[in-house]
């Protein structure tokens, strides 16, 4: 394409006279022009083919634009495009029970724009906010970048202490309102930090037993904790942005979301079947001599070699309401402990620059929580899965990595020793034993506080205090 200059300015040979009327061709190069059957529908132009030929469909689709917030950004200031529009190499989410992060990969740019990820500003990517908890700004010969870790910024809760709280008990949704209320101020007021408040619901018609929760933050008592919320319910744990909800089904999931075949939709697939945590009758006790137990029914035997026994010790501080949070934590860890862990990790075909598929891009845009089938005639595979773990390429869309089936950790689980479930033999539970029968006495009164199975452990010579 050459221009000429004449008497009367620049010309083009390539730009033609509009026509009479604007539908009618042949259309000028300049203009921009949308048919049905080229570029997916969307707007192309002649003289920009690069564009006009990368168009990327799938990302029109979706709000992939990632942008950062500066730390100070107000609750309610979500909505602008920040400090910045990131133009990341890579940015990856990783999505499950145990946490939801982002890994990004910015170039140290011209812009700046690497300057605004900084720790403890927010990025805000596919419409949720993760604070970033780690920067590592880098030069090498592999060039220059900055790479940044962040948490779903429902994480905050992890910074909010319950120091010492007891909850009476009551449904679910009674112990998302005591927990909230029950977050110790720091000791230079709230009022000095813009810290996020967060709402929780649950649907789960439940009545919960109370207990303690001792040095456990806000988000540990929903979904940490041995005894959180989540475990005793089974329920399924929803997160958008500052609001979560802890279901008997997880709040906007869908059932029946796909069916995938291997060699179609999915590139690869494992199947692990994990027994180490499986039993098939466990015997619990507490520190206050209670015991209680359950085993599989004799009807389903047959599944079974042979028993697999399981013991598991839990500590109370107080005797009374104990033998009824011994059943309760004692049927959470049984819903745990009487399947064995089935998963199915599969890599999933990228189909949406295959032109075949282009009417069926939605089908590929599973979400966490969501039930499907998987099906793969090789292994012997036909089965109704859920989606528990999701990897996923931020800028492009595509599912990277699915993992479908019963696994299901605790989040942020306290590195110490957990505050209800112990192994029985440690230092501690010999401690804490020892204080009981100091404190166990010989009055009748005293006496009186302890079950018969404490009892029955005391010699009489002890009993006479001998």
């Amino acid at each position: 394409m050459a221009w000429y200059m004449t008497d009367s300015g620049l010309y083009n040979d390539e730009f033609i006279s509009l026509p009479a009327k604007p539908i009618e061709k042949p259309f000028p190069y300049a203009l921009w022009r949308i048919e049905a059957y080229r570029n997916n529908g969307l707007p192309f132009n002649e003289l920009i083919p690069d564009i006009s030929g990368q168009m990327d469909v799938w990302s029109l689709k979706r709000e992939n634009v990632i942008r950062v917030y500066d730390i100070s950004e107000p609750q309610t200031g979500f909505k602008s495009n920040g400090l910045a529009v990131l133009t990341p190499e890579s940015c990856t989410s990783h999505h499950d029970d145990d946490k939801w992060d982002i890994d990004l990969i910015h170039p140290i740019d011209d812009f700046g724009k690497w300057k605004c990820l900084l720790v403890n500003n927010v990025l805000k990517v596919d419409g949720q906010l993760f604070r970033i908890d780690s920067n590592e700004p880098s030069i090498s010969s592999n060039g220059e970048k900055m790479t940044v870790h962040a948490n779903h910024i429902s994480c905050d809760m992890a910074d909010r202490l319950i120091t010492l709280g007891t909850f009476s008990g009551g449904s679910p949704q009674d112990f998302i309102n005591w927990a909230e209320s029950e977050v110790v101020p720091s000791w230079m007021g709230h009022e000095w930090y813009g810290h996020y408040t967060f709402s929780g619901s649950s649907d789960i018609n439940q009545t919960l037993v109370g207990g303690e929760y001792v040095n456990c933050s806000l988000l540990a008592a929903f979904v940490g904790a041995d005894n959180c919320l989540m475990n005793l319910t089974g329920g399924e744990l929803y997160r958008n942005n500052f609001y979560f909800s802890i279901n008997q089904r997880m709040e906007g999931a869908k059932d029946n979301a796909f069916n995938l075949r291997y060699s179609l939709d999915m590139t690869s697939i494992k199947q692990t079947v994990d027994y180490s945590d499986f039993c098939t009758d466990l015997w619990c006790y507490d520190n206050w001599g209670n015991e209680w137990a359950v085993a599989y029914t004799p009807e389903i035997s047959d599944r079974i070699h042979h028993p697999i026994s399981r013991m598991l010790q839990f500590n109370y501080s107080e005797f009374e309401g104990s033998m009824e949070r011994l059943m309760q934590d004692g049927n959470a860890e049984w819903q745990r402990r009487s399947t064995p862990r089935v998963t199915y990790e599969a890599e999933i075909a990228s189909l949406k620059n295959d032109p075949r598929y282009s009417d069926f891009l939605q089908l590929q845009n599973y979400q966490y929580g969501d039930k499907g089938t998987i099906y793969c005639p090789e292994l012997d595979i036909s089965t109704e899965q859920k989606i528990i773990s999701i990897d996923k390429d931020e800028i492009t869309g595509e599912i990277l990595r699915l993992k479908l089936g019963n696994l299901r950790d605790s989040v942020i689980r306290p590195t110490y020793m957990g505050s209800t479930i112990t192994s029985g033999t440690s230092p501690e539970d010999k401690q804490l034993r020892a204080l009981q029968n100091q404190n166990m006495g010989t009055s009748i009164v005293a006496l009186e506080q302890f079950p018969i199975s404490a009892l029955e452990t005391r010699t009489i010579k002890v009993l006479e205090g001998n």
